[in-house]
């Protein structure tokens, strides 16, 4: 539970400094960092079922939002891609492996938060 905690105090406050700098050449992608920290907290829990339900929320979302996203700015667009395809993949994988998740989720929300500066 004090671990739960901790995470949840450390992920909180990002989470309101990436809504508040969300806004990039691709547009606001507060919506794409919410879905990424659920996704993280979840795999915090240890819910990889729950993590893996929620990741395939983001590719979802991204998939539909390629077609305005991508002109924007096709590298920014591209970085990020990329680093879903990572998290999608390592939740995705038969035994997921609880660091390696941890690790590109975390890289994909990084790179979310890059794009918006």
């Amino acid at each position: 539970m004090k671990t739960w905690l901790i995470s949840l105090a450390v992920i909180l406050p990002l989470t309101a400094a990436t809504s508040a700098m969300a806004a990039s050449k691709l547009g606001d992608m507060a919506s794409f960092e919410a879905i990424a920290t659920d996704t993280l907290l979840l795999v915090d829990k240890g819910d990889m079922k729950g993590a893996e339900k929620r990741i395939t929320d983001f590719e979802s979302a991204w998939d539909n939002a390629e077609p305005t996203l991508y002109p924007k700015d096709k590298g920014a667009w591209s970085t990020i891609d990329d680093a879903a395809d990572a998290a999608i993949s390592s939740l995705r994988a038969g035994n997921p492996d609880p660091v390696d998740v941890q690790k590109t989720v975390s890289a994909l929300l990084d790179t979310l938060n890059d794009a918006a500066h």
